[in-house]
Protein backbone atom coordinates (compact mmCIF):
# COMPACT_ATOMS: atom_id res chain seq x y z
CA UNK A 1 0.00 0.00 0.00
CA UNK A 2 1.41 3.54 -0.89
CA UNK A 3 0.97 6.90 0.62
CA UNK A 4 -1.68 7.79 -1.84
CA UNK A 5 -3.74 4.83 -1.17
CA UNK A 6 -5.91 4.20 1.25
CA UNK A 7 -7.76 1.30 2.33
CA UNK A 8 -10.83 0.40 0.54
CA UNK A 9 -14.30 -0.77 2.45
CA UNK A 10 -16.93 0.79 4.44
CA UNK A 11 -16.65 3.80 7.13
CA UNK A 12 -18.74 6.28 8.70
CA UNK A 13 -15.61 8.48 9.71
CA UNK A 14 -13.93 10.72 7.46
CA UNK A 15 -11.00 9.55 5.44
CA UNK A 16 -7.46 10.52 7.12
CA UNK A 17 -5.18 12.26 4.88
CA UNK A 18 -2.17 10.24 3.30
CA UNK A 19 1.19 11.10 4.25
CA UNK A 20 4.69 10.64 3.47
CA UNK A 21 7.32 11.91 0.65
CA UNK A 22 5.03 10.43 -2.53
CA UNK A 23 2.04 12.92 -1.75
CA UNK A 24 4.61 15.93 -1.31
CA UNK A 25 6.65 14.62 -4.47
CA UNK A 26 3.38 15.93 -6.32
CA UNK A 27 2.62 18.58 -4.50
CA UNK A 28 6.50 20.05 -5.68
CA UNK A 29 6.07 18.71 -8.64
CA UNK A 30 2.53 20.40 -9.86
CA UNK A 31 4.30 23.29 -8.27
CA UNK A 32 7.60 23.43 -10.63
CA UNK A 33 4.52 22.84 -13.46
CA UNK A 34 2.88 26.11 -12.36
CA UNK A 35 5.48 28.10 -11.66
CA UNK A 36 6.78 27.48 -15.21
CA UNK A 37 3.94 27.74 -16.97
CA UNK A 38 2.79 31.02 -15.10
CA UNK A 39 5.95 32.02 -16.32
CA UNK A 40 6.07 31.32 -19.91
CA UNK A 41 2.77 32.82 -19.49
CA UNK A 42 4.18 35.79 -18.72
CA UNK A 43 6.18 36.15 -21.37
CA UNK A 44 3.80 35.54 -24.16
CA UNK A 45 1.26 38.10 -22.70
CA UNK A 46 4.25 40.86 -22.14
CA UNK A 47 5.51 40.18 -25.61
CA UNK A 48 9.16 39.15 -24.09
CA UNK A 49 11.93 36.75 -24.07
CA UNK A 50 12.41 33.87 -21.66
CA UNK A 51 15.52 33.97 -19.95
CA UNK A 52 18.45 32.16 -21.98
CA UNK A 53 15.88 31.85 -25.10
CA UNK A 54 18.06 34.04 -27.75
CA UNK A 55 16.56 34.25 -31.64
CA UNK A 56 17.58 31.05 -32.98
CA UNK A 57 17.23 29.43 -30.18
CA UNK A 58 15.45 26.30 -29.47
CA UNK A 59 12.88 27.37 -27.13
CA UNK A 60 12.70 30.86 -29.08
CA UNK A 61 11.65 28.97 -32.15
CA UNK A 62 8.63 26.22 -29.96
CA UNK A 63 7.82 29.42 -27.79
CA UNK A 64 7.40 31.46 -31.29
CA UNK A 65 5.91 28.50 -33.23
CA UNK A 66 2.11 28.45 -34.30
CA UNK A 67 1.87 25.35 -31.58
CA UNK A 68 2.88 27.63 -28.68
CA UNK A 69 -0.75 28.97 -29.04
CA UNK A 70 -4.38 26.89 -28.28
CA UNK A 71 -7.64 28.67 -29.88
CA UNK A 72 -5.32 31.96 -30.27
CA UNK A 73 -4.30 32.42 -26.96
CA UNK A 74 -0.72 31.43 -25.62
CA UNK A 75 -0.92 28.02 -24.69
CA UNK A 76 0.69 28.39 -21.55
CA UNK A 77 -2.10 29.89 -20.02
CA UNK A 78 -4.98 27.37 -20.27
CA UNK A 79 -2.15 24.61 -19.15
CA UNK A 80 -1.64 27.36 -15.71
CA UNK A 81 -5.50 26.29 -15.30
CA UNK A 82 -5.13 22.59 -15.77
CA UNK A 83 -1.86 22.32 -13.14
CA UNK A 84 -3.24 24.93 -10.67
CA UNK A 85 -6.85 22.84 -10.64
CA UNK A 86 -4.74 19.77 -10.43
CA UNK A 87 -2.42 20.84 -7.27
CA UNK A 88 -5.58 22.33 -5.72
CA UNK A 89 -6.90 18.65 -6.05
CA UNK A 90 -3.83 16.95 -5.02
CA UNK A 91 -4.00 19.60 -1.76
CA UNK A 92 -7.26 18.46 -0.73
CA UNK A 93 -6.00 14.87 -0.07
CA UNK A 94 -3.52 16.61 2.91
CA UNK A 95 -6.42 16.63 5.21
CA UNK A 96 -9.65 14.02 6.14
CA UNK A 97 -12.14 14.30 3.96
CA UNK A 98 -15.71 12.48 3.61
CA UNK A 99 -15.94 9.18 1.58
CA UNK A 100 -17.45 11.12 -1.37
CA UNK A 101 -15.03 14.14 -1.23
CA UNK A 102 -12.12 11.96 -1.30
CA UNK A 103 -13.83 9.79 -4.26
CA UNK A 104 -14.70 13.09 -5.91
CA UNK A 105 -10.94 14.47 -5.44
CA UNK A 106 -9.64 11.14 -7.11
CA UNK A 107 -11.85 11.12 -9.70
CA UNK A 108 -11.35 14.96 -10.76
CA UNK A 109 -7.27 14.03 -10.10
CA UNK A 110 -7.51 10.79 -12.88
CA UNK A 111 -9.04 12.95 -15.26
CA UNK A 112 -6.65 16.03 -15.45
CA UNK A 113 -3.51 13.23 -14.88
CA UNK A 114 -4.45 11.85 -18.22
CA UNK A 115 -4.68 15.61 -19.76
CA UNK A 116 -1.61 16.46 -18.83
CA UNK A 117 0.03 12.97 -19.41
CA UNK A 118 -1.33 12.91 -23.10
CA UNK A 119 -0.57 17.29 -23.09
CA UNK A 120 2.93 16.33 -22.26
CA UNK A 121 3.21 13.42 -24.83
CA UNK A 122 1.42 15.81 -27.66
CA UNK A 123 4.13 19.08 -27.21
CA UNK A 124 7.20 17.04 -26.90
CA UNK A 125 5.84 15.09 -30.24
CA UNK A 126 5.74 18.15 -31.65
CA UNK A 127 9.13 19.77 -30.53
CA UNK A 128 10.47 16.03 -31.84
CA UNK A 129 8.98 15.24 -34.66
CA UNK A 130 7.57 19.21 -36.37
CA UNK A 131 9.48 22.73 -34.78
CA UNK A 132 11.99 19.93 -34.53
CA UNK A 133 13.34 22.03 -32.08
CA UNK A 134 13.76 21.64 -27.70
CA UNK A 135 12.30 24.31 -25.42
CA UNK A 136 14.16 23.55 -21.58
CA UNK A 137 11.03 25.79 -20.23
CA UNK A 138 8.91 23.33 -21.80
CA UNK A 139 10.39 20.12 -21.75
CA UNK A 140 11.11 20.92 -17.33
CA UNK A 141 6.90 22.08 -17.21
CA UNK A 142 5.67 18.77 -18.87
CA UNK A 143 8.23 16.16 -17.39
CA UNK A 144 7.34 17.53 -13.62
CA UNK A 145 3.35 17.57 -14.37
CA UNK A 146 3.82 14.33 -16.54
CA UNK A 147 5.53 12.48 -13.58
CA UNK A 148 2.83 14.17 -11.14
CA UNK A 149 0.35 12.49 -13.37
CA UNK A 150 2.10 9.23 -13.36
CA UNK A 151 2.13 8.63 -9.63
CA UNK A 152 -1.23 9.34 -9.11
CA UNK A 153 -2.70 6.99 -11.98
CA UNK A 154 -0.49 4.35 -10.63
CA UNK A 155 -1.90 4.86 -6.69
CA UNK A 156 -5.29 4.81 -7.39
CA UNK A 157 -7.41 4.07 -4.63
CA UNK A 158 -9.81 1.63 -5.71
CA UNK A 159 -13.21 0.68 -4.43
CA UNK A 160 -13.43 -3.02 -3.24
CA UNK A 161 -17.42 -2.57 -3.64
CA UNK A 162 -18.17 -3.91 -6.78
CA UNK A 163 -21.33 -2.25 -7.02
CA UNK A 164 -20.05 0.75 -5.60
CA UNK A 165 -21.52 3.72 -8.52
CA UNK A 166 -19.27 6.52 -9.39
CA UNK A 167 -21.60 9.26 -9.24
CA UNK A 168 -23.88 8.10 -5.84
CA UNK A 169 -23.51 9.61 -2.88
CA UNK A 170 -22.32 6.88 -0.36
CA UNK A 171 -20.45 8.09 2.78
CA UNK A 172 -19.78 4.10 3.57
CA UNK A 173 -17.90 3.26 0.51
CA UNK A 174 -14.51 4.46 0.18
CA UNK A 175 -12.06 4.62 -3.29
CA UNK A 176 -13.11 4.84 -7.15
CA UNK A 177 -15.06 2.03 -8.63
CA UNK A 178 -12.65 0.31 -10.90
CA UNK A 179 -15.50 -0.21 -13.29
CA UNK A 180 -15.74 3.22 -14.08
CA UNK A 181 -11.82 3.90 -14.83
CA UNK A 182 -12.62 3.66 -18.22
CA UNK A 183 -14.71 6.18 -18.49
CA UNK A 184 -12.63 8.48 -16.48
CA UNK A 185 -9.75 8.00 -18.87
CA UNK A 186 -11.79 8.34 -21.67
CA UNK A 187 -12.94 12.05 -20.52
CA UNK A 188 -9.10 12.31 -19.55
CA UNK A 189 -8.23 11.83 -23.47
CA UNK A 190 -11.81 13.83 -24.94
CA UNK A 191 -9.70 16.90 -23.15
CA UNK A 192 -6.30 15.92 -24.49
CA UNK A 193 -8.28 15.65 -27.93
CA UNK A 194 -9.43 19.36 -27.54
CA UNK A 195 -6.28 20.63 -26.92
CA UNK A 196 -4.63 18.72 -30.06
CA UNK A 197 -7.74 20.04 -32.38
CA UNK A 198 -7.70 23.45 -31.08
CA UNK A 199 -4.05 23.80 -32.17
CA UNK A 200 -4.65 22.12 -35.31
CA UNK A 201 -8.02 23.96 -36.52
CA UNK A 202 -7.19 27.25 -35.20
CA UNK A 203 -3.43 29.07 -36.26
CA UNK A 204 -2.21 31.74 -34.22
CA UNK A 205 -1.96 35.32 -36.59
CA UNK A 206 1.49 35.47 -35.67
CA UNK A 207 1.81 38.67 -37.71
CA UNK A 208 0.97 41.74 -36.31
CA UNK A 209 0.36 44.96 -38.32
CA UNK A 210 0.37 48.35 -36.77
CA UNK A 211 -0.22 51.68 -38.43
CA UNK A 212 0.86 53.84 -35.25
CA UNK A 213 -1.54 57.10 -34.86
CA UNK A 214 -4.14 55.27 -36.33
CA UNK A 215 -4.50 51.88 -34.29
CA UNK A 216 -5.14 54.16 -31.41
CA UNK A 217 -7.14 56.96 -32.57
CA UNK A 218 -4.48 59.62 -31.81
CA UNK A 219 -0.77 60.35 -33.10
CA UNK A 220 1.07 59.70 -29.81
CA UNK A 221 3.10 56.95 -29.20
CA UNK A 222 2.45 54.42 -26.81
CA UNK A 223 5.51 55.53 -23.36
CA UNK A 224 8.67 53.94 -24.54
CA UNK A 225 8.53 52.92 -20.43
CA UNK A 226 6.51 50.38 -20.76
CA UNK A 227 8.13 48.37 -23.06
CA UNK A 228 11.22 47.31 -21.19
CA UNK A 229 13.21 47.34 -18.08
CA UNK A 230 15.69 50.00 -16.57
CA UNK A 231 16.92 52.19 -19.44
CA UNK A 232 20.61 52.20 -20.98
CA UNK A 233 22.25 55.82 -20.35
CA UNK A 234 22.64 56.35 -23.99
CA UNK A 235 19.60 55.55 -24.78
CA UNK A 236 16.23 57.69 -25.05
CA UNK A 237 12.94 57.08 -23.62
CA UNK A 238 11.20 58.83 -25.97
CA UNK A 239 11.79 60.54 -28.69
CA UNK A 240 9.72 63.68 -30.39
CA UNK A 241 8.82 63.38 -34.05
CA UNK A 242 6.22 62.15 -36.05
CA UNK A 243 4.60 58.42 -34.80
CA UNK A 244 4.06 57.13 -38.14
CA UNK A 245 6.97 55.74 -40.26
CA UNK A 246 5.18 57.17 -43.27
CA UNK A 247 7.94 55.21 -45.46
CA UNK A 248 7.92 57.12 -49.01
CA UNK A 249 10.21 58.05 -51.88
CA UNK A 250 10.84 61.91 -51.86
CA UNK A 251 12.97 62.22 -54.72
CA UNK A 252 15.54 60.27 -57.18
CA UNK A 253 16.65 56.94 -55.59
CA UNK A 254 16.08 58.50 -52.12
CA UNK A 255 13.83 56.98 -49.08
CA UNK A 256 11.85 59.31 -46.45
CA UNK A 257 10.59 57.61 -42.88
CA UNK A 258 9.29 58.95 -39.99
CA UNK A 259 8.83 62.21 -42.05
CA UNK A 260 13.15 62.63 -43.26
CA UNK A 261 14.03 61.63 -39.56
CA UNK A 262 15.94 58.97 -41.74
CA UNK A 263 16.99 59.21 -45.20
CA UNK A 264 17.90 55.89 -47.17
CA UNK A 265 19.69 56.26 -50.60
CA UNK A 266 18.83 53.57 -52.36
CA UNK A 267 22.16 53.67 -54.40
CA UNK A 268 24.16 53.36 -50.61
CA UNK A 269 22.08 49.92 -49.99
CA UNK A 270 21.32 46.43 -50.32
CA UNK A 271 18.10 46.35 -52.26
CA UNK A 272 16.03 43.60 -54.09
CA UNK A 273 14.93 45.38 -57.34
CA UNK A 274 15.77 48.04 -59.09
CA UNK A 275 16.07 51.21 -56.88
CA UNK A 276 13.80 52.98 -59.78
CA UNK A 277 11.05 51.10 -58.55
CA UNK A 278 8.03 53.64 -57.24
CA UNK A 279 7.38 51.52 -54.58
CA UNK A 280 9.50 50.57 -51.64
CA UNK A 281 9.55 48.35 -48.60
CA UNK A 282 12.49 48.24 -45.92
CA UNK A 283 12.96 45.80 -43.98
CA UNK A 284 14.92 44.71 -40.79
CA UNK A 285 16.25 41.97 -40.30
CA UNK A 286 19.03 39.74 -38.28
CA UNK A 287 20.66 37.45 -40.14
CA UNK A 288 20.47 34.91 -37.01
CA UNK A 289 16.43 35.14 -36.43
CA UNK A 290 14.69 32.22 -37.65
CA UNK A 291 11.90 34.15 -38.54
CA UNK A 292 13.92 36.72 -40.34
CA UNK A 293 15.57 33.78 -42.56
CA UNK A 294 12.12 32.53 -43.69
CA UNK A 295 10.83 35.96 -44.16
CA UNK A 296 13.50 36.21 -46.64
CA UNK A 297 12.20 33.60 -49.24
CA UNK A 298 8.84 35.60 -49.00
CA UNK A 299 10.22 38.97 -50.29
CA UNK A 300 12.79 37.48 -52.89
CA UNK A 301 9.78 35.69 -54.22
CA UNK A 302 7.26 38.73 -54.02
CA UNK A 303 9.85 40.96 -55.33
CA UNK A 304 10.38 38.54 -58.52
CA UNK A 305 6.35 38.40 -59.14
CA UNK A 306 6.04 42.01 -58.45
CA UNK A 307 9.15 42.93 -61.18
CA UNK A 308 9.74 46.47 -61.75
CA UNK A 309 7.08 47.41 -59.44
CA UNK A 310 9.09 46.90 -55.97
CA UNK A 311 12.23 47.50 -54.47
CA UNK A 312 13.32 46.33 -51.11
CA UNK A 313 15.28 48.20 -48.99
CA UNK A 314 17.52 45.59 -46.80
CA UNK A 315 18.85 46.10 -43.63
CA UNK A 316 20.65 43.82 -41.31
CA UNK A 317 19.45 45.24 -37.91
CA UNK A 318 21.56 43.13 -34.93
CA UNK A 319 19.46 41.97 -31.74
CA UNK A 320 22.52 42.35 -29.65
CA UNK A 321 23.94 44.48 -27.39
CA UNK A 322 27.36 43.60 -28.46
CA UNK A 323 26.61 46.10 -31.27
CA UNK A 324 22.98 47.15 -30.73
CA UNK A 325 22.83 49.85 -27.58
CA UNK A 326 18.85 49.94 -27.71
CA UNK A 327 18.55 45.94 -26.87
CA UNK A 328 17.51 46.16 -23.29
CA UNK A 329 16.37 43.93 -20.61
CA UNK A 330 13.40 42.34 -21.73
CA UNK A 331 14.40 42.02 -25.21
CA UNK A 332 15.88 39.08 -27.35
CA UNK A 333 19.83 38.92 -27.88
CA UNK A 334 20.91 36.68 -30.16
CA UNK A 335 25.09 35.98 -30.32
CA UNK A 336 26.91 36.26 -33.87
CA UNK A 337 24.25 38.71 -34.96
CA UNK A 338 27.06 41.63 -35.28
CA UNK A 339 29.30 39.89 -36.76
CA UNK A 340 27.50 38.34 -39.37
CA UNK A 341 25.46 42.18 -40.52
CA UNK A 342 28.98 43.80 -40.66
CA UNK A 343 29.89 40.67 -43.25
CA UNK A 344 26.76 41.30 -44.93
CA UNK A 345 27.13 44.81 -45.25
CA UNK A 346 30.81 44.81 -45.95
CA UNK A 347 29.92 42.35 -49.00
CA UNK A 348 28.36 45.12 -50.43
CA UNK A 349 30.23 47.70 -50.23
CA UNK A 350 32.99 45.56 -51.48
CA UNK A 351 31.43 44.08 -54.46
CA UNK A 352 27.13 44.43 -54.87
CA UNK A 353 26.77 42.12 -57.62
CA UNK A 354 28.43 39.28 -55.24
CA UNK A 355 25.73 40.50 -52.41
CA UNK A 356 22.64 38.40 -53.92
CA UNK A 357 24.71 35.28 -53.85
CA UNK A 358 26.13 36.04 -50.58
CA UNK A 359 22.74 36.70 -48.65
CA UNK A 360 21.57 33.51 -50.60
CA UNK A 361 24.02 31.64 -49.03
CA UNK A 362 23.39 33.21 -45.55
CA UNK A 363 19.94 32.53 -45.46
CA UNK A 364 19.79 29.02 -47.39
CA UNK A 365 20.70 26.75 -44.69
CA UNK A 366 18.20 26.05 -41.59
CA UNK A 367 20.66 27.56 -39.32
CA UNK A 368 22.65 30.74 -39.36
CA UNK A 369 26.39 29.96 -40.56
CA UNK A 370 29.01 30.74 -37.99
CA UNK A 371 31.29 33.80 -38.24
CA UNK A 372 34.24 32.39 -39.33
CA UNK A 373 32.44 30.39 -41.97
CA UNK A 374 30.85 33.53 -43.42
CA UNK A 375 33.87 35.36 -43.31
CA UNK A 376 35.23 32.55 -45.29
CA UNK A 377 32.29 32.54 -48.15
CA UNK A 378 32.43 36.18 -48.17
CA UNK A 379 36.04 35.99 -48.78
CA UNK A 380 35.77 33.85 -51.65
CA UNK A 381 33.23 36.13 -53.40
CA UNK A 382 34.86 39.62 -53.34
CA UNK A 383 38.34 38.43 -52.19
CA UNK A 384 39.97 38.57 -48.81
CA UNK A 385 41.98 42.06 -49.42
CA UNK A 386 38.76 43.44 -50.57
CA UNK A 387 36.97 42.15 -47.56
CA UNK A 388 39.31 43.19 -45.12
CA UNK A 389 39.35 46.50 -46.36
CA UNK A 390 35.36 47.02 -46.81
CA UNK A 391 34.66 45.95 -42.77
CA UNK A 392 37.46 48.64 -42.02
CA UNK A 393 34.83 51.12 -43.92
CA UNK A 394 33.54 53.49 -40.99
CA UNK A 395 30.24 53.63 -43.00
CA UNK A 396 29.22 49.74 -41.59
CA UNK A 397 29.24 50.98 -37.96
CA UNK A 398 27.27 54.05 -39.11
CA UNK A 399 24.79 51.90 -40.59
CA UNK A 400 24.33 49.61 -38.46
CA UNK A 401 23.47 52.03 -36.14
CA UNK A 402 20.72 53.80 -38.68
CA UNK A 403 19.67 50.58 -38.93
CA UNK A 404 19.01 50.05 -35.14
CA UNK A 405 17.54 53.64 -34.53
CA UNK A 406 15.06 52.91 -37.22
CA UNK A 407 14.14 49.54 -35.25
CA UNK A 408 14.34 51.58 -32.38
CA UNK A 409 11.50 53.90 -33.60
CA UNK A 410 9.48 51.93 -34.84
CA UNK A 411 9.22 50.07 -30.89
CA UNK A 412 8.33 53.40 -29.70
CA UNK A 413 5.67 53.33 -32.27
CA UNK A 414 4.29 50.22 -32.17
CA UNK A 415 4.98 48.80 -28.11
CA UNK A 416 6.83 45.86 -29.37
CA UNK A 417 10.18 45.15 -30.71
CA UNK A 418 9.11 41.79 -32.35
CA UNK A 419 11.30 40.89 -35.56
CA UNK A 420 11.84 40.78 -38.53
CA UNK A 421 9.72 44.21 -39.07
CA UNK A 422 8.58 45.33 -42.38
CA UNK A 423 7.77 48.82 -43.54
CA UNK A 424 5.19 49.50 -45.73
CA UNK A 425 4.13 53.22 -46.16
CA UNK A 426 2.55 54.13 -43.09
CA UNK A 427 2.59 51.05 -41.78
CA UNK A 428 4.85 48.35 -39.35
CA UNK A 429 4.28 44.65 -39.85
CA UNK A 430 5.73 43.00 -36.57
CA UNK A 431 7.06 38.96 -36.83
CA UNK A 432 6.63 36.64 -39.34
CA UNK A 433 4.38 36.12 -42.19
CA UNK A 434 2.64 33.13 -43.39
CA UNK A 435 3.19 33.19 -46.85
CA UNK A 436 4.04 35.00 -49.86
CA UNK A 437 0.24 35.99 -50.68
CA UNK A 438 0.26 37.36 -47.32
CA UNK A 439 2.63 39.38 -48.25
CA UNK A 440 0.87 40.44 -51.75
CA UNK A 441 -2.06 41.24 -49.63
CA UNK A 442 -0.51 43.59 -47.14
CA UNK A 443 1.63 45.14 -50.27
CA UNK A 444 -2.03 45.62 -51.55
CA UNK A 445 -3.79 47.32 -48.92
CA UNK A 446 -1.17 49.65 -48.01
CA UNK A 447 0.58 50.22 -50.79
CA UNK A 448 -1.73 49.97 -53.68
CA UNK A 449 0.09 46.89 -55.62
CA UNK A 450 -1.87 44.90 -57.14
CA UNK A 451 -0.51 41.64 -58.34
CA UNK A 452 -2.14 39.79 -61.54
CA UNK A 453 -0.50 36.54 -62.05
CA UNK A 454 0.35 36.50 -65.77
CA UNK A 455 0.03 40.36 -66.53
CA UNK A 456 4.03 40.88 -65.89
Amino acid sequence: MTDLQKPSGTLTEPISPPAGALLRTVWALLGVACVGAGYLAWVSISHGTAVGCAPGSGCDKVLQSRWAYWMGIPVSIPALLVYGVFLAMALRLRKPLPADEHRGAWVAIICLSVVVAGAAVWFVGLQVAVIKAFCKFCLLVHGCAFLAAMLCLANIPFAQDPNVTLWASNPRVVGVPARSLMMLLLLGLCGVGVLAGGQWLVQKERNVVVVPGVASGNTNRPPATNLVGPALTNVPRETAGPASPNCRLIGSRLVSLYDGEFLLRLDDLPVMGTPDAPKVVVSLFDFTCHHCRSMHAILTDAQRRLSNQLVVVSLPMPMSSNCNPFVLQGMPSSSNSCELARLGLAVWRANRQAYPEFERWMFEPEKPPLPEQAEAQAAQLVGTNALRAALADPWIEQQITTSCQIHWRNTQATGRPAMPQLILGPSISLGPLNSVQHLLILLERYLGIRYRPGSL
